[in-house]
């Protein structure tokens, strides 16, 4: 199949047009855009179509998933007003640590049952599979973001579901490094390679640390500048540069910048007067990223993964899923969540990307090449099935739960 290399600007371009009638079709379909975005990727591929060629989805994709994540964390931070959020601080707090223990415990538990019952690699064996089992549960605690936001933004959700949704989400990443440290830590001693010790755990915690460090100072600097009375497009600039130059530092410091970015959008949020019009005047970007990111995202994943690893990212997806929604029933009920809460917020945490591709990654040096090729495609297949489902999962969710209000 011929791949071909397009003048920059006319592949961004090829992109957003196809991305735009992914979006209306799906529309049409009475489905979220994300997954119009998603299918529109798949089709430009080239395991697909092959019309983009790969190296240059990966240059677009790494520079676009970049900005396209910083501008999402800073929208969740700023999601999370303490006037909002004061009286459901509790119920986040439980359900975050139940719903990101459920999925790791059901992962776990759901791929060790698969190397022992289904037909796997025999790669996948012994001590092997234990280890595979722990970094995998890791990695399932992650929820990406980007998804999720993408269809309150297009729903204009608010509600108690709604804001409970961006606090967990919020703190998921935080949860998922540590367990996930925790996890190749006692795989790397498992499987005898020596690299993992007490030492990565510190690690982990020094990146959450540094993380909001550096997106507190940022958010109490910028809010001092930042004032609704200004110009909208004053704004936009100011609050662009602020959340590219903290992420920016933060990838440079090796520290998270999605939980720096989250940081400081929760400190202007709760430090700026009507804070709601400087996160609202994002609106006349975000939705381009949104286009760029899921197409380009699509883009890159490689399709013929499916065909290779299929099972185990179904495997992965089934234990995952079950884990969050018996987690966040548990965690609810705990907290005394409203039902609404508890029965539906399961549904809306399946969306998984970024984090976890990173962290497949950071497993490499504990794993054979061989299981470490056989994981990253498995993953690659669960986020492509997670990211097609989860949209209209969410929408689904809130639209059941009166939170939805399209037309205001």
């Amino acid at each position: 199949m011929a791949h071909t290399f397009w003048h920059p600007l006319l592949a961004l371009g090829l992109i957003l047009t196809a991305g735009y009638c992914g979006g209306k079709a799906a529309h049409f379909f009475r489905l979220p855009k994300v997954t119009g975005y998603i299918l529109a990727g798949l089709a430009l591929s080239p395991s697909l179509s092959g019309i983009i060629h790969p190296d240059q989805i990966d240059v677009l994709f790494g520079f676009t998933s970049d900005m396209a994540l910083a501008i999402i964390a800073y929208s969740i931070g700023g999601s999370l007003q303490m006037s909002r959020i004061r009286d459901l601080g509790r119920e986040i707090l439980w359900i975050n640590l139940t719903e990101g223990t459920g999925a790791f415990i059901c992962t776990y538990l759901a791929v060790y049952a698969a190397g022992h019952l289904l037909p796997l690699p025999d790669c996948l064996s012994g001590d092997m599979l234990t280890c595979v089992s722990l970094i995998l549960a890791g990695i399932s605690v992650a929820t990406a973001p980007a998804a999720t936001l993408a269809v309150l933004h297009e729903l204009r959700a608010r509600g108690p579901l709604t804001t409970t949704l961006l606090g967990v989400v919020a703190l998921d990443d935080a949860l998922s490094i540590i367990l996930f440290t925790a996890a190749l830590t006692l795989a790397a001693q498992i499987s005898g390679s020596g690299t993992g010790n007490a030492s990565a755990f510190v690690q982990g915690l020094f990146v959450i640390l540094g993380a909001l460090a550096i997106g507190l100072a940022g958010g109490f600097i910028f809010s001092i500048f930042l004032d609704t009375a200004r110009r909208p497009e004053s704004n936009l600039l100011l609050t662009l540069a602020a959340v590219f130059l903290v992420a920016g530092l933060s990838a440079t410091l090796s520290f998270s910048p999605l939980l720096a970015n989250m940081m400081m959008g929760f400190t202007i949020t709760n430090r700026v007067k009507h804070a709601d019009n400087l996160f609202h005047q994002l609106d006349l970007v975000e939705e381009t990223v949104f286009c760029l990111f899921f197409c380009l995202a699509a883009a890159h994943f490689d399709i013929n993964a499916l065909k290779t690893s299929a099972l185990l990212g179904l495997v992965l997806l089934v234990g995952r899923f079950l884990g969050k929604l018996a987690g966040t029933y548990i965690g609810g009920r705990i907290s005394h969540a409203p039902p609404q809460v508890y029965r539906y917020l399961g549904l809306t945490l399946m969306p998984q990307a970024g984090l976890s591709l990173g962290l497949i990654f950071l497993a490499g040096p504990v794993l054979p090449a061989e299981v470490f090729e056989l994981l990253l495609s498995a993953m690659l297949a669960s986020i492509i099935m997670n990211e097609i489902i989860s949209p209209p999962l969410v929408k689904w969710a809130v639209t059941k739960v009166g939170e939805s209000f399209p037309d205001r």
